[in-house]
């Protein structure tokens, strides 16, 4: 009985085709990335599968161009994340947990808020309607698969992490949903990925010099307080390509760059993004060669 068994094994071992064990591959969703809070994950399903995907339920994703969706996980996930496609075994994974910088200030006394002045109030709506707008845009590309690069042309410190928070006599500010760095006034911003610029203004409220650029499918690369914006609404750009400079304007204590990453409505971690690099993934692109070229991702 033992030696039959060993010989059904072997035989089945010997009957699993490569083209059987790809025909399993494609009968599941098929995700890397970061699963972890205020990370992300890339997602692809097979050729014949219906084109959306969902993640835990929510809104179905369309399938980019390119075969794949983007999934942002947000700050304060817990729990599993699942992502389903039509007659496919889910990708399911447990988010891990991460510990953000939290800094706890109490007795203080009451803050004295000045009110805005109506002109205040109408930048401050101006600049909301504006965002608004822009964060309805949606690309259908996936330069995002190239991965993202580092966005200022030269090293400095960062001054700032994605997810810290204070909490000021037991009253929560918003968490930080971006990365700063302590560059000077002037210094070179570039693209971190291609993509279309879906806002440029240089007076923001909040962001003062304020560019959009949508990397596809709503993936989001938010780059605040410059003095010199270089590129225009509607304008493509290819990663690496210089979109402006380093500065202290809107509501800046000094000058430095703020980056955020924000997908369809989730700030994720921007330096989670620059540690992965899609192309290299095996799950993604199984097959050798399989990655596409970045020639093939600039935005027409």
């Amino acid at each position: 009985m033992i030696r039959t068994t060993a010989a059904l094994a072997i035989l089945a071992a010997l009957t699993t085709t490569p083209a059987a064990a790809q025909r399993e591959q494609e009968a599941k969703v098929l995700c890397d990335g970061a699963p972890v809070q205020g990370g992300f994950l890339i997602c692809t399903a097979a050729a014949n599968a219906e084109p959306p995907l969902a993640m835990n339920g929510g809104t179905p994703e369309p399938i980019a161009d390119t075969g794949f969706a983007f999934f942002p996980i947000e700050r304060d996930a817990t729990g599993t994340v699942e992502v389903r496609g039509h007659g496919l075994e889910p990708y399911v994974a447990e988010i891990e947990a991460r510990d953000f910088n939290i800094q706890r200030i109490d007795g203080l006394p009451p803050s004295a808020v000045r009110a805005r002045t109506p002109e205040e109030q109408a930048a401050v709506a101006r600049g909301v309607a504006l965002k608004d707008e822009a964060w309805t845009h949606r690309e259908t590309g996936a330069w995002w698969l190239d991965g993202f690069r580092y966005p200022l042309a030269k090293d400095v410190r960062r001054s700032g992490v994605y997810g810290s928070q204070r909490i000021l006599n037991g009253e929560p500010n918003s968490p930080h949903f971006g990365v700063d760095y302590a560059a000077a006034t002037g210094d070179a911003i570039l693209a971190p990925a291609a993509g279309i610029v879906v806002l440029a203004d240089p007076d923001m409220y909040f962001e003062g010099g304020l560019v959009v650029i949508d990397h596809g499918a709503g993936v989001m690369g938010v780059f605040m307080h410059m003095s010199r914006i270089d590129v225009e609404k509607g304008e493509a750009v290819a990663a690496g390509a210089k979109i402006g400079e380093v500065g202290a304007t809107g509501r800046a204590t000094g000058a430095h760059l703020h980056w955020g990453v924000r997908v369809r409505g989730t700030y994720i971690d921007p330096e989670l993004l620059m540690a992965f690099d899609p192309r290299d993934s095996a799950t993604l692109f199984p097959a050798e060669g399989a990655a596409p070229d970045p020639g093939d991702l600039l935005p027409d």
